[in-house]
């Protein structure tokens, strides 16, 4: 009874419940033994796997069972909930990452690593991150919830759609077949991406007060911005074949290729990155008028450039690892012909 137990898994992943789930999952697993034990005794023959796939496409897909258990009236649908989880356990880890990095870079360039000070800027920083996440929390719920009553149930079924649903894909795991979910966080974090660096580049940097007049030192040198269109170039290209792939739900040879084109274009980019020097605007000379003492401009700098230098080796990994899954990829879509 493998398929059972895959099928309860898989309606227990679309169970927004919290409590109550692992009850959920062990009456559907006794009522589907039940009823297969029954279904096997009337035909006369042992339990196989066409039967479970018999019994498990009348029972329903797992969403649509999922759903049953899902309180109405809801905020956002079951049929979205999926997505919006998606997206909210890849945004609050960065959030909460991002802001735990730049509180310890803080706390170590502006203060004694002992003392009140040191102490209250963690403190301030910690319930920083926790508003932070409540805070992205909020948007993703208000922009998931505006999107369950924007979009045309059409829009929103051919997300993930369940008429063809088939028992037998627990069985299988087909290469070619998107994720929906990442795609759409990937889309969603591009065009952030976009609206920081061309609308928003401020962010990107340090301000601070001295002697009553605001400092902005920008975290980029002129260098950096040389290579803004290239940048731009390949999120443009990257929301375009994210929003292509989500309508197609399929990988073909030619998308395998666009996408082989954007990770080596990509890849590329960030060895230039790490072999041109002076790209980081934080100096010495930047932070002249700035509160700050010599000393802790110094290690404020040298800190900056050692994480992102990190930040580009982890980029490069990354990068690298997903153009090897692209090749393998096209040479599996390439021997399918």
């Amino acid at each position: 009874m493998k398929l059972i137990e895959r099928y309860v898994s898989e309606v227990g992943k679309n169970l927004p419940l919290i409590k109550g789930r692992e009850d959920i999952e062990k009456e559907l697993r006794s009522t589907l033994e039940d009823m297969l034990e029954e279904r096997a005794e009337k035909a006369g023959r042992p339990v196989d796997e066409a039967m479970e796939i018999e019994l498990l496409k009348e029972y329903g897909s797992p969403n649509k069972v999922a759903m049953t258990y899902n309180p109405q009236p809801y905020l956002i649908g079951p049929r979205m909930f999926p997505f919006f989880l998606t997206v909210l356990k890849i945004v609050i880890p960065i959030v909460v990452i991002v802001l735990l990095v730049l509180t310890g870079i803080q706390a170590v360039t502006e203060t004694p690593l002992m003392g009140r000070e040191f102490i209250n800027i963690i403190g301030d920083g910690l319930a920083g991150i926790v508003s932070a996440a409540i805070t992205a929390t909020g948007y993703i719920i208000v922009i998931f919830a505006i999107l369950e009553r924007v979009l045309p149930d059409s829009e929103i079924d051919d997300l993930k759609t369940d008429e063809d649903w088939n028992p037998a894909s627990l069985t299988e795991n087909d290469p070619d077949t998107v994720k929906r979910g990442d795609l759409i966080a990937e889309i969603a974090f591009t065009f952030v991406g976009l609206a920081i660096l061309n609308l928003y580049p401020e962010i990107l940097g340090m301000s601070f007060f001295s002697d009553g007049d605001f400092f902005f030192v920008p975290m980029f040198s002129d260098i950096f911005l040389k290579f803004v269109p290239w940048i731009n170039a390949i999120f443009l290209i990257e929301i375009v074949l994210d929003i292509y792939l989500l309508r197609k739900a399929i990988w073909t040879i030619g998308t395998r290729i666009v996408n082989i084109i954007l990770s080596v274009a990509s890849l590329t980019l960030a060895v230039v990155f790490i072999r041109t020097t002076d790209i980081i605007g934080f100096t010495a000379e930047s932070f002249a008028n700035s509160p700050f003492t010599p000393e802790q401009a110094e290690k404020f700098i040298t800190i900056a450039n050692v994480a992102f230098s990190i930040s580009l080796i982890v980029v490069i990994v990354i990068v690298s690892i997903e153009l090897i899954k692209a090749v393998i990829g096209l040479v599996r879509s390439l021997n399918k012909k």
